[in-house]
């Protein structure tokens, strides 16, 4: 299955960017993130890690693409025998805010479940300020 998940909000798209762009800013945003370890500190092709999600999920990932000038990325994420493929964009909106999206592809049942989790977290991102 195909799932889209779309948020806007005020934050400038740079400074959502810089958000995903730093991995240690992901549980800012994605509080169900509650750990992420990685063999880089930023988005890069290739890099690769565990997240954890709720505490004791951990979930393996590898990054795929990252089009920084874009503001666009990719990833692979496996839980157990599950793997989703996640595609994240960040545009500016005619207000001068942000619109994050992301576009995920595995199970059905994974998607519906995981929905509300990613609508909460894309719509914390989309109201950051400047990461430091």
């Amino acid at each position: 299955m195909d799932m889209t998940v779309t948020r806007t909000g005020p934050a400038r798209p740079a400074d959502v960017w810089r958000h995903y762009e730093h991995l240690d800013l992901w549980t800012v945003w994605a509080p169900h993130l509650t750990n992420v370890r990685a063999d880089s500190e930023t988005l890069t092709p290739g890099t690769s890690g565990v997240v954890t999600a709720l505490g004791v999920v951990p979930a393996a990932f590898r990054v795929l693409s990252v089009r920084a000038n874009l503001h666009s990325w990719s990833w692979r994420v496996r839980v157990g025998p599950v793997t989703l493929e996640l595609t994240h964009d960040v545009a500016p909106t005619p207000s001068g805010g942000s619109r994050a999206d992301v576009s995920i592809q595995g199970p059905a049942p994974v998607l519906l479940a995981y929905r509300p989790l990613m609508g909460w977290a894309l719509a914390r991102l989309v109201r950051v300020g400047p990461a430091h």
